[in-house]
């Protein structure tokens, strides 16, 4: 009961993802063809006007009768530390909500799905960014703490618990404006960013995939 009451009050999200209108669409292609689409707002506000940052994004896997949704929230404060993370995934019927916190050095990742509920403690910090696989507006942060010398930064991804560290190095441009920004270590590739900041491409070779703004 407790984990359904909770599913109940988290769900939201995903409704309201699809009917916000979002300002940013991306397209997402492996090997050359087309396997999703995204969208995404950037704010430089929090929820009921506080200072720092928000991200709200939407994605659907594949962009036409999609078998997956994903809805993301993320906002930060006004000095880039977490303040909220929601990612609901909705595939096969079933609905998955990840939550996750930060306080110091420490990250707690809270897992509900129907019937279950889990939650685990993992390393946080100024250094630490939030990923997803099928998000990729979450690499909007990476581009904004990336630096002239190179910036090491640890991407925890919290739907699976998976932990990279890879080095972003600014190679044009300054945080929040237009620049492009390469990845080396276990994330390998290139982000791009538009003139307000918003992800505008993003590449991993190693991989085939290709985000792109669309037209």
């Amino acid at each position: 009961m407790r984990t359904a009451a909770l599913l109940l009050t988290l769900l939201p999200a995903l409704q309201a993802a699809a009917q916000e209108p979002l300002e940013t669409k991306l397209v997402v292609t492996q090997g050359g063809q087309e396997i999703g689409r995204e969208e995404f707002t950037l704010r430089q506000s929090r929820a009921r006007g506080l200072p720092g940052s928000s991200l709200i994004a939407a994605a659907r896997y594949p962009a036409n009768g999609p078998t997956t949704r994903l809805a993301t929230t993320l906002e930060r404060t006004s000095d880039s530390a977490l303040a909220k993370f929601q990612l609901d995934v909705e595939s096969g019927g079933a609905v998955t909500v990840i939550l996750a916190a930060g306080s110091g050095a420490r990250l707690i990742v809270r897992t509900v799905a129907k019937g279950s509920e889990s939650g685990r403690e993992l390393p946080g910090g100024p250094d630490v960014v939030l990923l997803d696989d099928q998000v990729f507006s979450l690499y909007n942060p990476v581009a904004e703490l990336a630096t002239a010398a190179g910036r090491t930064l640890t991407g925890i991804f919290p739907r699976t618990g998976r932990r990279v560290t890879f080095v972003a190095r600014r190679e044009s441009g300054t945080g929040g404006a237009a620049g492009r920004v390469s990845l080396s270590g276990d994330i390998t590739g290139t982000l791009v960013t538009d003139a307000r900041g918003r992800l505008e491409r993003l590449e991993f070779p190693s991989k085939g995939t290709v985000v792109t703004r669309a037209e």
